[in-house]
């Protein structure tokens, strides 16, 4: 028997599993061990889509897009919305500024930088999106071109939504439907409120101001006071509209006065330091 494995070139665990389920009994031939491993094969192939699906459901139903819709519902709004999974390495230029975005995207796994290129050259960070965020929102909602351009920083899943099928093509009459686009509607409105935030933020903040709260948010997410952040030094400073050398100098600064301490990417909050305090989300 393990010659024929091995002619064939049948995986261990294919082997084994075919094994333990009691059918090398009719086995008599090689032709009839072919037919058994690549049934076996489509078994593992299918276990593995299985286990994937229940990954992604779970991912899914964590964010606003699917709150309080069941795993049938959710596979039921994903086939009316024509998705499909993309994957891509890291460094990859997912999307570029002028591109039309006409679906939503959400990260399965991996990480997204937002960035936008000025007239002079410059990258400013607009956002860092991580597993269960979603990406044009507001782009494939209106329907407008994209402003920023999205990278992977480590190999990324996204799982893409045509809600186009929804708003345009398609009379609302299942209940699913009607509940996936409620959603829709408070995550663009929760959407919007961030961007309305940030663009505050940049506005009238100082330096340091823009330092405590993003290191304020840090702080409320991992709920300690010693965590990592998932910037390095230049696209913080990308990321808040600032200067890297003064915002630098600003950290040495707060330490010195002995309000946190960091480390690269790690950071500790001291109890002197003020923590900006969390606004609550009403549709979390």
């Amino acid at each position: 028997m393990e010659e024929l494995k091995q002619k064939i070139g049948c995986p261990d665990n294919v082997f084994e599993k075919m094994r333990l389920r009691r059918r090398w009994s009719s086995l008599t031939n090689t032709a009839a061990l072919v037919i058994v491993v690549l049934s076996a094969e489509r078994l593992e192939r299918s276990d593995q889509n299985v286990i994937e699906q229940e990954k992604m459901l779970e991912i899914l139903k964590k964010g606003l897009l699917f709150r309080n819709m069941e795993d049938d519902e959710i596979m039921e709004a994903l086939e009316t919305m024509g998705s499909h999974r993309s994957v891509y390495p890291k460094r990859t230029l997912v999307m570029r500024d002028g591109d039309a975005m006409t679906q939503v995207g959400i990260i399965l796994s991996g990480n997204l930088h937002l960035f936008h290129i000025g007239a002079n050259g410059n990258s400013n960070l607009m956002e860092n999106l991580g597993e269960g965020e979603p990406i044009g929102l507001l782009n494939a909602v209106g329907e407008y071109r994209l402003h920023i351009s999205a990278e992977t920083t480590a190999e990324t899943e996204i799982l893409f939504l045509n809600v186009s099928q929804l708003l345009r093509k398609n009379v609302l009459t299942a209940p699913v439907q009607i509940r996936f686009l409620q959603n829709l509607t408070v995550a663009v409105a929760q959407q919007a409120h961030r961007l309305t935030r940030k663009l505050e933020d940049s506005i009238r903040r100082s330096m340091r101001d823009r330092l405590q709260d993003y290191l304020s948010g840090q702080f409320h997410k991992a709920g300690k006071r010693t965590f990592a952040i998932p910037l390095n030094r230049q696209d913080l400073a990308d990321f808040l509209f600032v200067d890297r050398s003064a915002m630098s100098n600003e950290l040495c600064k707060m330490r010195d006065e002995g309000l946190l301490k960091f480390e690269k990417s790690k950071f500790e909050l001291l109890i002197e330091m003020p923590i900006t305090e969390e606004e609550p989300d009403p549709n979390q």
